[in-house]
């Protein structure tokens, strides 16, 4: 029998209609579910996400340098510091207090966490500005002789074990290494061993070292007694 030539056109019509009602109904529905799980992975997706980076934010809180202001420094920083920071309080270890108030008012410039950078001159010299390394390393912070050239050129600093000189030096550097790689703890491990040496380590998934421990260990005890006065 020839289907087309004994359905009416209104019938065929309306069965065309309901027909695609029940397309439309079951491509919804599929769209409706589709559109839940994607809705559910992406919020645990997301939530995981945040949670990771509170969790980070947490470790790393005792070493943050101060938030990252998208300055890039070219030249050293401003020297004006003509009006006294009354914030200033000097750590008790056996360092100089003029030396550590220069120390804070450099770190303030560069946007540098006093703490953190006490601890690493404590961690590199023991506060011992006349010490060279074995390794021609100089002074309070350590700034290996290949190094001076470059930064004599910058900044004007001649004599690296002038205390003044080499933390200006020093600041510089880790200032430039926090713009380019924020963490506290890779910028301390490519202050300490070069970022060849470093990315070394990061390409085996290395994120610390003896070093860093030693640093942020330094950095926990001056916060912990500052906070006790």
């Amino acid at each position: 029998m020839n289907y087309s030539k004994n359905v009416s056109r209104k019938q065929l019509g309306k069965r065309v209609v309901i027909l695609l009602a029940i397309v439309a109904v079951i491509f919804g529905g599929i769209g409706t579910i589709i559109g839940y799980s994607v809705k559910n992975y992406m919020t645990v997706k997301y939530a995981t996400k945040s949670e990771k980076d509170t969790d980070e934010k947490v470790s790393e809180d005792f070493a943050v340098y101060g938030a990252y202001d998208d300055r890039i420094f070219t030249k050293e920083v401003s020297f004006d510091w003509s009006t006294p920071d009354v914030d200033f309080k000097p750590y008790e270890v056996k360092w100089d207090e003029k030396e550590q108030e220069f120390l804070f008012y450099l770190c303030k410039g560069y946007n540098l966490d006093f703490s953190l950078l006490v601890a690493t001159v404590q961690t590199e010299s023991d506060f011992n500005k006349s010490l060279i390394s074995s390794t021609n390393d100089y002074g309070l912070m350590q700034i290996n002789k290949m190094n001076h050239a470059e930064l004599t050129k910058i900044l004007g600093v001649t004599d690296y074990l002038n205390a003044e000189q080499n933390m200006r030096a020093g600041c510089y550097i880790l200032r430039k290494l926090f713009e380019k790689y924020q963490s506290p703890a890779l910028v301390l491990m490519a202050y300490n061993m070069g970022e060849t040496g470093a990315k070394r380590l990061w390409n085996e998934g290395i994120y610390e070292t003896d070093y860093t421990r030693k640093v942020f260990s330094a950095q926990r005890k001056l916060r912990k007694a500052g906070e006790s006065k």
